[in-house]
Formats: structure tokens, sequence, C-alpha cells
């Protein structure tokens, strides 16, 4: 369990001085965006969602909060390990697709997609959290190219 706590984003010293602005970031915020995340894609399983259970059959929605569940895992796993950091570029990426994706299903396959914009507008609430992150990992990747090209 040490090893474990060792190697996660937790343990001390696993954030850099010079990235201690971002610790409550990587250690609170981001794990907490991904706990939602799974909360909500079992929540579409177990339960649905009225407005995709118009627009789909019930084993697509239960798909769809398996699918989240998973790859909000496999994020939250990425966050909690700075090593995954690829596993978790992966998994956000995924995670964002999915978002737009049911966005994109209210906006265009919605009877009335105008009475849905207050869903719309709370989905996309949550995408510049993840934009951000993804940013930060595509900043981290060039850093760590960099050093590697000066080795």
């Amino acid at each position: 369990m040490r090893r474990l706590l060792a190697a996660s984003i937790w343990a001390p010293g696993a954030i850099p001085p010079d990235e201690w602005k971002y610790r409550n970031l990587k250690r609170v915020w981001l794990p907490l965006y991904d706990v939602i995340a799974i909360v909500a894609g079992f929540f579409a399983f177990d339960q649905g969602s009225n407005l995709l259970n118009r627009l789909f059959e019930p084993w697509l929605v239960d798909t769809f909060g398996i699918t989240m569940m998973v790859v909000a895992t496999v994020c939250l796993a990425g966050v909690a390990f700075p090593s995954l950091w690829a596993v978790e570029m992966v998994g956000k990426v995924l995670l964002l697709g999915m978002v737009v994706t049911y966005i994109a299903a209210i906006l265009f396959l919605s009877r009335e997609p105008f009475t849905n914009f207050f869903v719309v507008a709370m989905l996309a609430w949550g995408l510049p959290l993840a934009l951000f992150r993804l940013n930060l990992l595509g900043e981290e990747w060039k850093e760590r190219d960099a050093e590697e090209a000066d080795a």
C-alpha cells in the first residue's frame, strides 16, 4: 500500500516546487471531476436519463453509462498516478468526446432542442476543466520531450 501511495499524486514530493500552485488542482479538483463523471456514468446506467431515454433505446443509454464509468475511471487513474499521464490524456479525449456527443445528440436529435439549452449549458460547463487539463498534459509532454532531447 505504501508503494502505491508513493507513486500517487498525494505522495510527498509528487508535485515539484515549481508546480506547487497546481497542487489542489491535481490532488483535489481533477480527481473530484473524474469521480463525478464516474457517478454520472453509474446513474446513466442505473436510472437512465429522461432525455436520452426519449432519443435512444435503453441498452444504448446503459452502454453509454458503463462506457463513461470506465473512461472516467481511466482518467482518475491517470490523475492519481502521474506516470500514467498518457493514459489520462487518452481518457480525457474520450470523455470529452462523450460529453460533446451527448450535447450534439440533444441539439440535433431532440424534437425541441431549444427547450434543452439548460442541459446543454450544464454539460458544456464541465468542458473547460477537462480541456485545461489536456492543455497541461500537452505542455508537460512537450517539457518531457525537451528534457529528453537535451539529455
